[in-house]
């Protein structure tokens, strides 16, 4: 079988993923992320693959900032390979673009191969704030039109999709696809741990006349969150 996973990691790219996997690993020869233990079984859990009696292998791959043309166009070069079309580089993107040549990307990809298929996930992570339904809205069609309604638009991926934040969204207007559901009808969801608030502060510019934020403020203000 083709490596998709190879391929996925051929487009991953990014200057941070390289700085980060170098200062971690100490290692230039073969950039990688590990992920724990801890959040790997969390992960496997969130997304429902604990149940199945999946786990998430230490030797997955996972990617930061991950473009959806990145996977969209791993998942054509892949299929081209099984194919036996190894030197294609130029696909059809007509009709329901699936590359559409921006930046939208997800926060979190493993991937990985299990029993015959490859695994994908991806997670959405907000730590402050909260979602706007806009950007989940544009991320869910690009990957109905890369996977499907169901999921099984690409034979042999098994596509996962998790949010991550402190706590579970409750106002989100987005229609899931059923691959991103959980049990209760929502979208799975992990848990985020962040510190307490007194120990994270924000600096912003500030108008002292007036003691309020301001874009135009002639100083800036530190406040804990």
């Amino acid at each position: 079988m083709a490596d998709l996973i190879k391929i996925l990691e051929s487009f991953n790219r990014k200057e941070r993923f390289f700085l980060i996997s170098h200062a971690l690993s100490g290692r230039q020869d073969e950039p990688k992320f590990t992920l724990s233990e801890n959040f790997r079984q969390e992960l496997g859990k969130a997304v429902g693959l604990e149940e199945k009696g999946i786990k998430i292998p230490a030797c997955a791959f996972a990617a930061m900032d991950y473009h959806l043309d990145w996977v969209a166009a791993s998942l054509a070069k892949w299929e081209s390979v099984k194919a036996g079309k190894v030197d294609d580089s130029v696909f059809p993107n007509s009709g329901q673009e699936v590359v559409e040549g921006n930046q939208e990307d997800i926060d979190l990809l493993v991937a990985f191969d299990c029993e015959g298929k490859h695994r994908l996930i991806f997670v959405e992570a907000k730590a402050y704030g909260s979602w706007g339904n806009k950007q989940l809205k544009s991320k869910v069609a690009r990957l109905e039109r890369i996977f499907g309604a169901d999921g099984g638009k690409c034979d042999g991926v098994v596509p996962h999709f998790s949010l991550m934040s402190p706590n579970s969204p409750q106002k989100l207007s987005v229609q899931w696809l059923k691959w991103m559901l959980g049990g209760n009808c929502k979208p799975h969801h992990l848990k985020m741990s962040l510190p307490p608030k007194n120990e994270r502060r924000i600096v912003e510019r500030y108008a002292k006349d007036d003691r309020k934020a301001s874009a135009e403020g002639d100083h800036f203000h530190i406040r804990s969150l």
